[in-house]
């Protein structure tokens, strides 16, 4: 099998005009198959509602707002949440040209609704997308979705997943062991981010000496300003610069795949692309974006929810002996805290034509988030939401939205369940962890984690 086509991004400017998103910039070429469902016009920025002249009116009630970039939506989303639920389930902010859905069974519906709620221009709202190359297979539409998708879905398949359980465990006893010794530290920094970036590496295929890499990377890439709408520039450049490296790394393993010197049936995410590359069910320019995307995603998710196994433990402190006496419970509580405090917020999604959700009628081209942490805490679906309870029954009708639905749905979820089921059965054995100090979270809107949690190791009946 021969070198595929050069795996560097193509930053030349492109003749052809494009076709803008009004929120977040992103283009995309009106010949594009994915353009087709925008039209030619797609470029107009769909009008704020009619607002009456009238300095005596009061506009609406003024204790009705929500701007997912907010200090208040990013210190305390859950009672914003709540409030939008109750009084405005289908909201429109004038200030970020942006609609919002937080019922369950909104959001659902619109997760597994792909047609009128295409994720062509990706799934965030700050633009995050823009400074990933194609292939990003969050920001794809079918067919390309269903050919992306199929190429790596043996990389996320159970078997696969789990054959990487040894390995991580083993990780994870050296990180806690060193927290242990040291008798505390940065548990962000000390354990969460290198046990995820373990698994990350295994996951695509990346070089076991690439983790301060991706570390440093990952720092640079989150990087954002509380209440200010955008990506900074650093961060922009942080991604395109880990695409390039990611896309050296894999025209060094192709060869050794087209040489023979490397076997290339691996579950490896580059493995299966080169193969799939290989077979026409992948174009080429997409193998650097698609395998950037996996290694992305395989990092923050993962790495947000360690870190929240933490803060709630810190919260709950008595799970700590009880699941060290009860491991089979362990399960229960990680399904508990997925859907209590999401790692993954919300979504966007961008309307196709003109649609209805929950009676409103939402314009077409408009950018749409779906809070699917808002989802998992509808009174409506699941009683007491507010309340940690691990005896919660969860089936497929009240699934929790954590990690989406539909054809979007999460292919890592697996991955970030496992690395959270290890750590905390590694963490109940041995003594218990305090917060202590102040944390700090990622600023990026769509990760509700931390960044730097500062922790102390104590007696598991120390006060």
């Amino acid at each position: 099998m021969g070198l595929p086509m050069s795996l560097t991004r193509d930053t030349s400017e492109s003749p052809v005009p494009m076709l803008t998103c009004p929120v977040t910039g992103a283009q995309l070429a009106p010949d594009s198959p994915l353009a087709a469902s925008f039209g030619a016009e797609s470029t107009t920025v769909v009008p704020a509602p009619e607002v009456k002249d009238d300095a005596d009116a009061m506009p609406g009630d003024l204790a009705v707002f929500y701007d997912p970039l907010s200090f208040s939506a990013y210190e305390n989303p859950y009672e914003l949440y709540k409030v939008l639920r109750e009084k405005a389930p289908v909201y429109y902010n004038e200030r970020r040209n942006l609609w919002v859905v937080s019922r369950y069974e909104d959001v659902r519906e619109i997760l597994k609704n792909h047609q009128q709620f295409s994720s062509a221009l990706g799934n965030d709202m700050d633009g995050t997308h823009d400074s990933y190359g194609a292939g990003n297979i969050v920001a794809s539409d079918q067919p390309e979705h269903t050919s992306l998708r199929t190429a790596v879905r043996r990389v996320f398949a159970a078997r696969e997943i789990l054959e990487k359980e040894d390995g991580l465990r083993a990780f994870a006893r050296e990180l806690l062991g060193r927290l242990h010794a040291s008798g505390g530290g940065d548990f962000a920094e000390d354990v969460a981010l290198p046990l995820a970036i373990a698994g990350a590496i295994m996951l695509v295929g990346l070089p076991e000496g690439d983790g301060p890499w991706i570390h440093d990377y990952l720092l640079q890439s989150m990087e954002r300003v509380v209440g200010q709408y955008g990506i900074p520039e650093a961060a922009a450049a942080s991604n395109i610069e880990a695409e390039e490296h990611i896309a050296r790394w894999m025209e060094e393993r192709y060869e050794r795949f087209s040489s023979g010197e490397e076997d290339s049936s691996s579950s490896e995410a580059i493995a299966q692309i080169y193969q799939a590359v290989g077979k026409g069910k992948v174009e080429s320019q997409y193998q650097a974006g698609l395998a950037h995307l996996i290694e992305s995603a395989a990092v923050d998710a993962p790495s947000a929810l360690v870190t929240n196994i933490i803060t709630h433990l810190d919260k709950f402190p008595a799970f700590h002996s009880y699941l060290a006496s009860n491991p089979d419970r362990i399960t229960d509580f990680l399904e508990e805290l997925l859907r209590y405090d999401a790692p993954a917020q919300n979504l966007c999604r961008q309307t196709t034509e003109e649609v209805s959700v929950a009676n409103v009628t939402i314009p077409k081209d408009s950018r749409v988030m779906v809070l699917l942490a808002s989802a998992n805490r509808d009174e409506s679906v699941f009683a007491h939401a507010d309340i940690f309870d691990i005896d919660r029954e969860i089936t497929p009708k009240n699934k929790i939205m954590t990690f989406g639905e539909g054809i979007h749905a999460c292919m890592g979820s697996p991955l970030a369940r496992l690395v959270g089921r290890i750590l905390l059965e590694e963490l109940v054995q041995g003594p218990a962890i305090r917060v202590v100090g102040v944390p700090e979270r990622w600023a990026k809107q769509m990760v509700r984690g931390f960044s730097k949690l500062p922790v102390k190791v104590i007696a598991v009946d120390q006060p």
